[in-house]
């Protein structure tokens, strides 16, 4: 992916109140101890211009500010933004071009769904929470170190139509058609792992059907 640094502004390119929902979204999920550190990503595409508005690299979010924030063009060029993006956007990218109804990408390291992750076992729909947020169980993909074409083209094949995956060893990424809808599903995915914890140590947990999962009142 081809990147620079611009002299356009963020906002120049983006609408403020999306600017602010990534950085409010951000400071919240930091907070509760979703993503440690600086870890973690965030992007939007804006659905006029399908330009993609994305979080930047190891910037703590204590502190990040709307224009803070880096653009990017669907090719990758980095349109907006004096910072780099995070090092995910490919992967990031790579989602808003598979699945056109995908309007966020949030990354974060829930410590529940980690566990899992790096056991290999799939977070399977214990709660009707759990159902929602993921459209399913969440299934993990294989350890990959590079984020390269071949991370994306697996990522998506094992994530399917549902909202989320996990990588193993790394943590989650979620797709929703807002960015409070991708914070959302991930709250309640590590819920939902954090039950399904519990559960295992006594037996084995009955689980939801997919099917009807749309009819749910959370």
């Amino acid at each position: 992916m081809s990147r620079r640094r611009s002299e356009v502004t963020v906002a120049d390119l983006v609408a403020a109140e999306l600017r602010r929902s990534i950085v409010v979204t951000m400071k919240r999920l930091s907070a509760s101890s979703l993503m440690p550190a600086s870890q973690g990503n965030l992007s939007a595409r804006d659905g006029d211009t399908g330009n993609v508005v994305i979080t930047p690299h190891a910037y703590p979010y204590e502190d990040m500010t709307p224009d803070d924030l880096v653009v990017l063009a669907s090719d990758g060029m980095q349109i907006g933004g004096r910072l780099d993006p995070s090092y995910d956007a490919l992967l990031h990218l790579g989602v808003y071009a598979a699945r056109p109804e995908v309007f966020a990408v949030l990354h974060t390291e829930p410590p529940y769904v980690n566990a899992f992750g790096a056991l290999g076992r799939d977070i399977l729909p214990i709660t009707t929470t759990g159902l929602k947020s993921a459209n399913g169980s969440i299934p993990i993909m294989p350890f990959r170190h590079q984020r390269d074409e071949a991370f994306v083209v697996e990522m998506l094949e094992v994530m399917g139509d549902r909202h989320g995956v996990v990588w193993q060893n790394h943590g989650l990424l979620v797709v929703a058609d807002t960015v409070e809808n991708a914070a959302e599903r991930t709250i309640g995915i590590e819920f939902n792992a954090q039950v399904m914890h519990l559960a295992v140590r006594v037996g084995e947990p009955q689980t939801l059907e997919r099917v009807g999962a749309d009819m749910i009142v959370a």
